[in-house]
């Protein structure tokens, strides 16, 4: 009887203590104009300290969407809704639903998150990889706390856009900054 009451009550306690959750994840993209335009899935990712993480897809097969070259894409994720048209399947319960399954981040601090994109190279036999260029990208993760964290492409908006290429020679996967 004495272990379950101290479960009981730690569970409790763990609650009155919760880490702040994520809320949104908004991320914008700019596509270089020289980028060919690619129908390759691509995915945000975020991960936590010490509570794992999750990866939300931006541009998925069934969607139908594509990355076209020198255009500009805002993307967003929310528990409780936004200003934003929401990514494939992040509505209600769907399986990115940020409602359904929270992302708890570790005090509320910058540096204990770690955010990145990822472009999965699908193709037909016999396809080269279809290579994303891209100009810049900044994501914001909104927290219930009311704290926004920023993350981009480079250390400060002051400094000139590097040019980020995702594909099979450059690599598939890019960390983002805090800013």
């Amino acid at each position: 009887m004495q272990s379950t009451i101290s479960v009981v009550s730690a569970f409790f306690n763990q609650k009155e203590n919760a880490m702040p959750l994520i809320q949104s994840i908004e991320v914008y993209v700019v596509v270089n104009g020289a980028s060919a335009t690619t129908a390759d899935p691509v995915y945000v990712g975020v991960v936590t300290k010490h509570y794992g993480g999750r990866e939300f897809p931006l541009r998925y097969q069934q969607t139908g969407m594509s990355f076209v070259s020198g255009h500009t894409y805002k993307f967003g994720f929310s528990a409780t809704g936004g200003d934003y048209p929401p990514a494939w399947d992040s509505q209600g319960n769907g399986s990115n639903s940020l409602s359904a399954y929270p992302l708890e981040v570790s005090d509320g601090a910058q540096f204990d998150q770690r955010v990145y994109l990822r472009k999965e190279p699908i193709r037909a036999e016999g396809q080269a990889d279809s290579a994303l260029f891209l100009d810049d990208v900044s994501v914001t993760l909104r927290l219930d706390s009311g704290e926004a964290f920023f993350y981009r492409t480079r250390y400060s908006t002051n400094e000139e856009p590097s040019l980020v290429r995702l594909a099979n020679e450059y690599g598939q996967m890019v960390y983002l900054y805090p800013v």
